[in-house]
Order: C-alpha cells, then sequence, then structure tokens
C-alpha cells in the first residue's frame, strides 16, 4: 500500500477529520488496486456501521420540460429543449401517490428555473395534503429568497436538493454566491440542505471536487455524496463523454470519508451497484422530464429513470434493508 493511505483509512474509521491533501491521494489510488478496494472498504464500513445496514430510495416527479434561462452546459433544459411540457396538478399528485404506494422514503418536486413559483406552491399543497406527512417533501427548484424559503417550509417541505455545482458560474450562468445564499436562505428557514458533488465529468480535476466536497461539510448538509455528468446528446459537454462507475465510486467513498457520522445518508446518482459497495446507501426513483434526458418522461420507455422498486432491487443486490 502506498505510503500514508493505510494511516488515513486507519483515521477515517475511527471518523478521525480528512484533509484536503488526504482526500487527494485516495482519489488517485488507482482502479481496481488494492489501495482502491481499501478506500471502498473503509467507506463501506462506515456507512453500514452507521445506518444500520439500511438504504433510502428518493423518488423525483419533474414538472416541466422547458427551455431554461440559466443555460447550463450540462442540461438538456438549456440547451436542447424548444418544446414546452408540463405536467398537470392531477397527474403530479398521482404520480406522488404511486410513489408512496411504492415505498418511497422521500418525494421531490422537480422544475425549471423559470417554473412560476406561485404555481409550484399550489402543486406542492395538493401533493402534501395526498400523501403521508411522514414522507419528507424535498424541493428541487431555482434560487430562492428569504420570504419563498418560509413558504416552502409553511407548505410542508422538510429540505431543498440545492447544490454549487462543478463551474458553476461557468458552465452555468448562476453566480455561485446566488447558490449559497439560497442555502443559507433555506438553512434559515429550518430547511434541511441535501447536497451532491455534482454533475462529475472527465474534464473536472480532482482538486475542484475536493473544494467541493469540502464545501457540503462547510454547509453542514444533511446528505452529500456523488453524481456523474450525464453525457447527453446535444448538450455541449457532452464531447467530454462520462467518467466510469468506478471513478464515481471512488468520489462517492472519499466524500463518505469526509461526511464521517454528520450525515443521515450518503447518496450516488444515477443508481449504481458500485457506489453502493463504496459508501452510497441513498439511491434515487424518477419520473417526469429530466435534466439528463431527451426523453419528456424519464420513466417511459427509453428514458433514464428507475422505478421505487428497481432501486429497491438495487438495494437489495448490494446488501443492504430498504428504510
Amino acid at each position: 500500500m502506498s505510503e500514508g493511505i493505510g494511516e488515513i483509512l486507519e483515521r477515517s474509521l475511527a471518523y478521525g477529520e480528512m484533509s484536503g491533501s488526504d482526500c487527494l491521494r485516495l482519489l488517485q489510488a488507482k482502479d481496481y488496486s488494492k489501495e482502491m478496494y481499501d478506500l471502498f472498504y473503509a467507506a463501506n464500513k462506515l456507512t453500514r456501521d452507521l445506518f444500520n445496514n439500511t438504504g433510502e430510495v428518493h423518488a423525483q416527479i419533474g414538472i416541466d420540460y422547458a427551455p431554461c434561462p440559466k443555460g447550463c452546459r450540462f442540461c438538456v433544459f438549456g440547451n436542447t429543449s424548444s418544446q414546452h411540457l408540463e405536467l398537470s396538478l392531477e397527474e403530479v399528485v398521482l404520480r406522488a401517490k404511486e410513489f408512496k404506494r411504492a415505498g418511497a422514503d422521500a418525494i421531490y418536486l422537480m422544475t425549471t428555473a423559470g417554473f412560476d413559483f406561485d404555481k409550484y406552491i399550489d402543486i406542492s399543497r395538493a401533493v402534501r395534503k395526498a400523501v403521508s406527512p411522514k414522507i419528507p417533501l424535498v424541493a428541487n427548484i431555482g434560487d430562492f429568497g428569504s420570504a419563498e424559503a418560509q413558504e416552502l417550509r409553511d407548505t410542508g417541505f422538510t429540505a431543498i436538493y440545492h447544490v454549487v455545482r462543478l463551474r458553476e458560474g461557468r458552465d452555468t450562468q448562476i453566480d455561485p454566491k446566488t447558490r449559497l445564499e439560497t442555502i443559507e436562505n433555506a438553512k434559515r428557514a429550518g430547511l434541511k440542505i441535501f447536497f451532491c458533488v455534482e454533475p462529475v465529468g472527465p474534464e473536472h480535476g480532482n482538486q475542484e471536487i475536493v473544494d467541493l466536497i469540502f464545501l457540503g461539510k462547510e454547509l453542514g448538509v444533511a446528505f452529500s455524496g456523488a453524481m456523474r455528468r450525464a453525457s447527453t446528446p446535444k448538450t455541449p459537454l457532452s464531447k467530454h463523454g462520462e467518467i466510469t462507475w468506478t471513478t464515481l465510486a471512488k468520489i462517492v467513498a472519499v466524500t463518505r470519508l469526509v461526511m464521517a457520522d454528520k450525515v443521515t445518508a450518503h447518496c450516488t446518482h444515477e443508481p449504481n451497484l458500485p457506489s453502493l459497495l463504496a459508501g452510497a446507501n441513498l439511491v434515487w426513483a424518477e419520473t417526469g422530464p429530466n435534466p439528463r434526458d431527451t426523453h419528456p418522461d424519464t420513466s417511459k420507455a427509453g428514458g433514464r429513470g428507475l422505478t421505487v422498486e428497481e432501486c429497491r432491487r438495487l438495494l437489495w443486490e448490494a446488501g443492504y434493508k430498504a428504510r
């Protein structure tokens, strides 16, 4: 084993502090080397011990498929979408009930950044009324202020999914400070922050990945993890291709060590078995429009989204009990 890596992993198993240089050394572990599998073991053990070998399936409903003003270079809405499709309130409620029936542990409502906030609240109230109050409701929308954060909380949301993406402000038309302001607005309103290192592509260097890992820790997020960037046709960044599931699993594992015992779960996306053996225990089912899919409904034939049942099966394959 490379000098020092064993000590880093031993320290992580005792929930010790990780440094940026520690993370860089771990990310440099060669694919399929002993160091890589030792890293996977440490992250996997932390998760299984902390969460009693239990995994989670969160379920996301995309509400609209529309041109988005933010121009994210990895997103179909900012680049390839000319049509405007929108699920009706009744259809969103129907899909939320189906996710509840299938055993989802949380329901996310996602829109493009230009979606009308008042309409979003109306839809969300209907969903909140239709599903058990025990199921967390999570907002995945554009940036918002303090008043909107409080309204989300009053509507019944318990958390938001909101991140500063890799190369935010360069590959997107969003100032990273705006993303951080939204996160602080949500925290002041009592909303949990769900976070992820994303969207990771071959063009990203280890240092920028490590910087984002530690940003999540500094923000005190409820969970972190990592998502690879989908090489969706016609999006500008598709020319770079994708990272492998193995590379993603390494990032998931390192992120897991950094977050130690300060999180309620650890995620990977899209759902994949390597990451579930490297510290992840949370995956997503998806339906409706999706920023990584040119298909207008990602859960239909030809789409990318998995069902709750397929995600639960994947957890089972990894040896997790579904919550």
